[in-house]
């Protein structure tokens, strides 16, 4: 009886080095960083408190229909900084409100697929602390990261509730792997610019 007891012990220990999902302790690697942002005008960076870190492996990634998740964050970020370009350059009302419509229906699309990769299957989340900071057990090898700011925001549908970043990063399974991420705000830069004028008697 005390051998079958034993035994029991002894199995009960070996499985509670099991973590989550059946996967054994140690196969997951450490993910940190810290995420800050500033507007671009100022020199010192500060802690984006609250942002939102979603991450999943590049293996879990291929078996949902979000696959294209760099391509589509890129393509959105070029489309962006696109518009601002073209919006700035041009005093034709026309042009205006087609660059404004193509830009809204990137935006729109992006916001739609990223709003469904978020809620996938395999996706890890958190969020940063107040000094920014963040921590992700994840799988090891490529893995696919998407950030939100908690307190950039810009002007377009798909970040009117933060801006978006995104980076691979290769997880390590022994040790820590590091990724800080900053955001900026241009927005406040461009309507400094917009508005400066030479005051009268300079």
């Amino acid at each position: 009886m005390k051998k079958i007891l034993f035994s029991i012990f002894i199995l009960s220990v070996t499985m509670s080095f099991t973590i989550d999902n059946g996967k054994s302790a140690g196969e997951n690697g450490k993910l940190s960083g810290i995420v800050t942002f500033k507007d671009s005008y100022e020199l010192s960076n500060r802690a984006d408190a609250g942002g939102e870190i979603y991450a999943i492996s590049e293996t879990d990634l291929k078996s949902t229909q979000y696959g294209e998740l760099k391509n589509v964050v890129e393509n959105f970020q070029n489309n962006k900084s696109f518009y601002s370009l073209a919006r700035y350059n041009t005093l034709d009302i026309g042009r205006i409100v087609k660059l404004q419509d193509d830009f809204d229906n990137a935006s729109k699309f992006a916001l739609d697929y990223i709003s469904g990769f978020r809620k996938s299957q395999g996706v890890v989340r958190t969020s940063a602390n107040a000094t920014g900071n963040y921590t992700l057990s994840l799988k090891p090898g490529r893995n696919y990261i998407l950030f939100i700011s908690g307190n950039v925001k810009s002007d377009n549908i798909l970040e009117s509730h933060g801006n978006v970043d995104f980076k691979i990063v290769d997880i390590k399974s022994a040790g820590g792997t590091f990724q800080n991420v900053s955001f900026e705000r241009m927005e406040n830069m461009m309507i400094l610019l917009l508005t400066a004028r030479q005051r009268e008697g300079c």
